[in-house]
């Protein structure tokens, strides 16, 4: 793993987000995620010790996010320029916002929208000055897992209740930035809409690695495919979600939002009771989350990241419940749903649901990615470990449940 990166005046960081009086008295800190889990940061468990204002000392467990520090590819891919700060963004003005705004509606604090984790400040550089994000930016949240959350593991996708459970926090996570933007469009425009611009991780990308990645996907489903016409039709989608990603900032519409843009199993954190009933949820990784169409984020996650037999039996019915969910979310902050009728939620999922097959299967040789293939070292991980996962069966059984399913549900044509 080589040595763990320092997170130079900690402090300072942190302790504006203590109980007043309360200090960072040291810390130890130690590599949290294993190579192939995270690819776009530097991950830390970090264990610090908190003396409080009356001297007495409590361990308070963090997790510090830095940058890709020790690999130069992903820091051109990831882009940390935008990415941090439209990551610092959802917690550091996103989500204040939307706990104002559900108190004012009258919602209980207990009972307020808990999806994100804790924050425990950020930055962009050591120099206040500076709006350029540089190898010294750090974010700081509670960790999560000492409370009983749990990464998904990517090899298992969600089960029917794990489903719903998420899909109830994704609907809630969606629909209160639309709240706050029809409520309170100053303060939206202020300090939401800035921060979620477009972003194409492509940009960056060597066109000829980017071709190679395409061509081994496209191989791999010509032995899946039923008829050459599906292989012709994910070339299509690949290169129209490619062309999606590289277009211009969405404008307003009913149901437009902060879409997370990478919400597959691993960025998602599920808590369980003690008889193993899923609770609760955190959404974690917002680094490249823009303003655009909650669709992007239902499909992408049903396609990627839940069990195919559960999906099959289920599709229909998540969309439906994923949508009362949402207008639920909507009334509740008093916001007039008569824009949101379903049937305009099911002509947008026929607009924009074809647009995450491709992504989906982009994903299948990220999150099915052979450990054998992804190196030690986190330096080393590069994009060679995608073209050592081609071939590998349960990723293509996953190809042809995609296409087989996107069929079915008549968003693949």
């Amino acid at each position: 793993m080589g040595e763990v990166p320092k997170v130079v005046d900690l402090p300072q960081v942190i302790e504006p987000h203590l109980p007043e009086g309360s200090t960072l008295d040291s810390y130890v800190s130690r590599y949290l995620t294993k190579p192939g889990d995270n690819y776009g940061s530097i991950m830390l468990a970090v264990q610090a010790k908190i003396r409080s204002a009356d001297g007495a000392f409590q361990e308070l467990p963090l997790i510090a996010k830095l940058p890709p520090l020790t690999n130069d590819l992903y820091w051109q891919i990831f882009q940390p320029e935008r990415t941090c700060i439209t990551e610092n963004a959802v917690y550091q003005y996103l989500s204040p916002e939307l706990d104002k705004l559900q108190l004012e509606a009258g919602i209980l604090p207990g009972q307020l929208f808990d999806g994100f984790p804790r924050y425990y400040g950020s930055r962009i550089s050591l120099d206040p000055r500076s709006s350029t994000v540089d190898r010294d930016a750090v974010l700081v949240q509670e960790n999560v897992t000492v409370h009983g959350y749990r990464p998904g593991n990517r090899y298992r996708p969600y089960n029917l209740a794990e489903t719903v459970l998420v899909l109830h926090y994704l609907a809630r996570y969606h629909a209160l930035p639309i709240a706050l933007r029809v409520k309170k469009p100053q303060v939206y425009e202020q300090f939401v809409r800035p921060y979620f611009k477009k972003f194409d991780m492509n940009c960056n990308m060597d066109p000829a690695e980017k071709e190679l990645m395409n061509t081994e996907i496209l191989q791999d489903i010509r032995t899946v495919a039923s008829e050459e016409r599906d292989v012709k039709r994910v070339e299509e989608l690949l290169i129209e979600f490619d062309a999606f990603q590289a277009s211009k900032d969405v404008d307003d519409g009913p149901f437009t939002t902060l879409v997370h843009g990478d919400l597959w199993i691993n960025n998602m954190m599920l808590k369980y009771n003690e008889d193993g009933t899923p609770v609760k949820v955190k959404i974690v990784d917002f680094q490249i989350a823009q303003y655009g169409s909650l669709v992007h984020d239902v499909i992408f996650l049903l396609f990627s990241s839940v069990d195919v037999q559960v999906l099959e039996d289920n599709y229909y019915n998540f969309l439906s419940m994923y949508y009362k969910f949402f207008i639920q979310t909507l009334r509740e902050v008093n916001v007039d749903t008569s824009n949101y009728t379903h049937e305009k939620f099911m002509k947008e999922v026929q607009e924009v649901a074809h647009l995450q097959l491709p992504h989906a299967i982009f994903m299948m040789k990220v999150i099915l990615a052979d450990s054998s293939t992804i190196p030690e070292n986190f330096k080393d991980v590069d994009l060679s470990m995608l073209s050592k996962n081609t071939g590998i069966k349960s990723i293509v059984t996953k190809f042809e449940a995609i296409l087989r399913l996107g069929k079915k549900f008549n968003i693949f044509y």
